[in-house]
């Protein structure tokens, strides 16, 4: 179980009464959480559960860790039916094996279907979707299993400052709010409710020295202007925008020794918000002059790249980058956006400062700091050649490095099999598989070459031991653009974010245009031919999407934001 228990926040699909909802979740609470539980309700008593299922989504990889199979079991005589851990009272189903319903950022969603559909692993979907939530403890939001499910609408479970004994309850009009835990209860009252809901955005050291340093807690806020709030904390200087005023802003409490925890307080007519901050530690982080030193940590640790590291590639989603010097190559996984100096593939950046921690069996490096402008520019980047054997026998020897191989053919190159966003696509001989998670690469959309490559260029990769390569751009695969496919990729689409229902494709090609646009699973939400400019996308919600456009026998791929 993830132990993270800042922020808890919901995100609610819209639903058909008739069915059973998700009514209450208390996902979090004090020491071993052994009374976790998720509370269904129907609206007639004795309601059927046959055909249903609840599937837990795990955020960390957006896809699901544990379905609760509901056939054989009803409703009690007041709608109620509790899923949860062995110590919650009158529990209905017991999760195993763990007991507890994981925390950060996550999912739970029912779904009238057979369990059989969500082996371990599943990406969640829409289809046959009853209701759903994604909620987090401190993680942030994940716009990516947030748009899968088809939700907009949050909830603090902290927003009393009480995470540990209070629980997200649904009100009548469908609307959450928080308070003490009513299983198998009428919930509470949400009109009384203290409309702030407060999180806790960071935590940050403002310096890392072997001396006494200070630190910066930075909380956000929305509901603000509603009543007269005021805040105040048993250290520091309290700063930053004013909920009495302002309704949406971030509160800075500056000046904390570290070590130093301290509790801050937020109090009007209907709120008392009061949570403790644990104080961080703002230890220099230990030196290593290289990758593969680095790769050699310990996870959890904080460390810092003293020797200079070349970027070989960047991506948007997560702010990712790959980086390596002479002796080993590691991914950079930047959710926080903490990097804000902007690079170039081939620029040198020395003094990366981080923590060494780990996805799917794949080494990363979390940034704590920026390290500011390249120390070098338009160093050549030359990937290492090697066999398929040899990375067959150990991609861990190869991971995140830009590496090449010769003459390799794809198995899916039948001529009329194109690339799409988040594939495994076979190659030939081995378990290897090129994986479309790149999504802006130009080759989505594109056919899978059917001849075999001369020399395939590709970053390696992993997940959970099962070997990837990660292409680049087409070039890479020798899918080299012509002219007509430089031309189109002047091609623009605006407005961008869209909040029109519509937007515009400019293309400097003459002809129609076939347009698909892909949601953030890859799967196809409008496919359709364009006459002139202008298409019409009311049908689509809010959310990211990639649009792939062909005209003229060329094809390029953009990224499109609905709001």
């Amino acid at each position: 179980m993830k132990k993270i228990t800042l922020l808890l926040a919901l995100l609610v699909a819209s639903i058909s009464y008739g069915q059973i909802v998700i009514n209450e979740v208390d996902s979090d609470q004090t020491s071993t959480d052994t009374t976790e539980f998720i509370e269904l309700l129907s609206d007639t008593p004795n309601f059927s559960l046959n055909g249903y299922i609840v599937v837990l989504f795990n955020g960390s990889n957006d896809t699901s860790y544990e379905t609760v199979d509901l056939t054989g079991f009803t409703t009690d005589a007041n709608g109620y039916f509790i899923i949860g851990s062995d110590a919650t009272p009158g529990v209905d189903i017991m999760l195993g094996p763990d007991n507890t319903i994981q925390n950060g950022t996550d999912a739970i969603a029912i779904y009238q279907d057979s369990a059989a559909t969500f082996p371990d692993g599943t990406a969640p979907t829409t289809t046959n979707l009853i209701d759903a939530v994604v909620y987090t403890t401190g993680d942030g939001d994940d716009e990516g299993l947030r748009m899968a499910l088809g939700l907009s609408t949050f909830y603090d479970e902290d927003a009393n400052g009480m995470k540990d004994t209070e629980s997200i309850q649904r009100a009548s009009d469908g609307t959450y709010c928080t308070g003490a835990p009513t299983l198998r209860l009428m919930n509470i009252d949400c009109g009384t409710v203290c409309p702030l809901q407060v999180s806790v955005e960071s935590v940050v050291c403002d310096a890392v020295t072997s001396g006494t340093d200070t630190y910066t807690t930075t909380l956000s806020f929305t509901g603000g202007g509603t009543e007269t709030y005021t805040i105040a904390a048993t250290d520091g200087t309290v700063g930053g925008d004013d909920p009495t005023t302002d309704a949406s802003g971030t509160i800075t409490i500056t000046g904390v020794d570290e070590g130093a925890d301290f509790t801050y307080t937020i109090t009007s007519t209907t709120c008392s918000i009061s949570n403790m901050i644990n104080a961080p530690d703002c230890i220099p982080a230990s030196d290593v002059a290289t990758i593969a030193e680095l790769r050699a940590g310990t996870l959890g640790v904080d460390y810092t790249l003293t020797g200079e590291v070349l970027l070989t590639f960047q991506k948007m989603e997560r702010n990712q980058k790959w980086i390596e010097d002479a002796t080993a190559a590691i991914l950079i996984d930047d959710p926080a956006g903490v990097i804000t100096t902007t690079y170039s593939e081939g620029d040198g950046i020395t003094g990366i400062s981080g923590t060494l921690t780990e996805f799917g069996d794949l080494l990363q490096f979390r940034p704590t700091m920026d390290p500011g402008a390249p120390s070098s520019t338009g160093n050549t980047l030359t990937p290492q050649a090697i066999t398929q054997a040899m990375y067959d026998a150990n991609p861990t020897d190869y991971e995140s490095e830009l590496i090449a191989l010769t003459n390799v053919l794809y198995t899916d190159g039948d001529g009329t099999t194109v690339f799409e966003i988040d594939t495994d696509y076979a190659l030939d001989g081995t378990v290897t598989v090129h994986r479309t998670s790149i999504e802006e690469a130009d080759y989505i959309g594109q056919l899978v070459p059917f001849n075999p490559i001369p020399t395939f260029v590709a970053l390696g990769s992993s997940f959970n031991g099962a070997p990837q390569l990660l292409v680049r751009r087409g070039s890479d695969i020798g899918l080299v653009l012509g002219t007509a496919e430089n031309a189109l990729e002047q091609l623009s689409i605006y407005p961008n974010p869209s909040t029109t229902g519509y937007i515009n494709i400019e293309s400097p090609l003459n002809g129609d245009m076939n347009v698909i646009i892909y949601d953030v699973l890859g799967k196809q939400v409008i496919n359709t031919v364009v006459a002139g400019e202008r298409l019409n996308i009311s049908s689509l919600k809010s959310g990211v999407y990639m649009v792939q456009v062909s005209q003229d026998g060329s094809a390029v791929t953009k990224k499109l934001v609905v709001r």
